[in-house]
């Protein structure tokens, strides 16, 4: 059964905090709560087993430690949920991923990478590096890089609300390249909209930016993580930084949209 949660003191907090799906969506509690329909949080139980929901604008995210792979009952009231709201990605716990029965939708593979410090060469320049960029900016560098980012107004919205509670920051180098620390939580970060303006590319500049931000955070006793669909996968392993675990994501076909909604990074 699914049901919505309407009190923060729902969620387990404990069960959340040890993966980087549930650590993602308590930051969104702790953010907006709730109370807003743009960002809501659900329960699924089946028998003795729990995942936790976080739909947020065009992302249906879930979250659980338990087992679902045998549990066909799971498997098709997430799925009757998936093709009642028709998020633009379904992302999280596999062994409920895998069973859903939707359609209009693509399976994508995705992996998951641990930030390794590293040697950043002699051109870089951490006078460059601002941590507290224009969100404007950012934005501009991002929707060169990737066609389904979210409309300008959501994005700014949810960014501009995170950073302000210390939730989320963003990072550019040279006003080119842009990263953002997607959730920070205890001593994990998502890193996350990782991009490049199309003039500034094959310079360096990612390689060294994402060095810089490795290193930043093992400086400060943090581990951090990203996600690589198979497109930029083998850049990431060519600088260095480490396949902790492989999985899939459901995303919407483009000429399936109903509303023309793009996902959230």
């Amino acid at each position: 059964m699914i049901t919505e949660l309407k009190r923060a003191a729902e969620l387990e907090r404990r069960s959340l905090a040890v993966c980087h799906y549930g650590r993602k969506i308590l930051c969104n509690m702790v953010a907006y709560g709730t109370k807003y329909s743009f960002c809501r949080f659900f329960r699924l139980r089946s028998h003795d087993k729990t995942a936790w929901m976080m739909l947020q604008n065009s992302t249906l995210l879930i979250s659980s430690q338990a087992d679902f792979s045998d549990d066909a009952e799971a498997a098709a009231e997430l799925s009757i949920f998936v093709n009642m709201h028709q998020p633009f990605r379904v992302e999280g716990a596999q062994s409920l991923l895998q069973n859903l029965v939707i359609s209009n939708y693509q399976q994508l593979h995705r992996s998951v990478f641990r930030l390794e410090p590293g040697g950043i060469s002699p051109l870089f320049d951490p006078e460059q590096v601002n941590r507290a960029p224009k969100l404007d900016d950012v934005y501009q560098i991002l929707s060169e890089g990737f066609p389904n980012l979210i409309a300008y107004d959501i994005w700014l919205t949810d960014t501009s609300h995170m950073v302000r509670r210390g939730l989320r920051q963003c990072f550019t180098y040279y006003n080119v390249t842009a990263a953002t620390a997607i959730y920070d939580y205890g001593d994990q970060v998502l890193i996350g909209q990782v991009a490049t303006k199309v003039a500034a590319r094959g310079k360096g500049y990612a390689r060294d930016f994402l060095h810089w931000i490795a290193n930043d955070l093992e400086a400060r006793g943090k581990t951090g993580i990203l996600y690589a669909l198979d497109i930029r996968k083998s850049f990431y392993e060519e600088i260095g930084f480490t396949l902790i675990e492989s999985e899939y994501v459901w995303e919407r076909l483009h000429d399936a949209e109903p509303d023309g909604g793009k996902g959230i990074l």
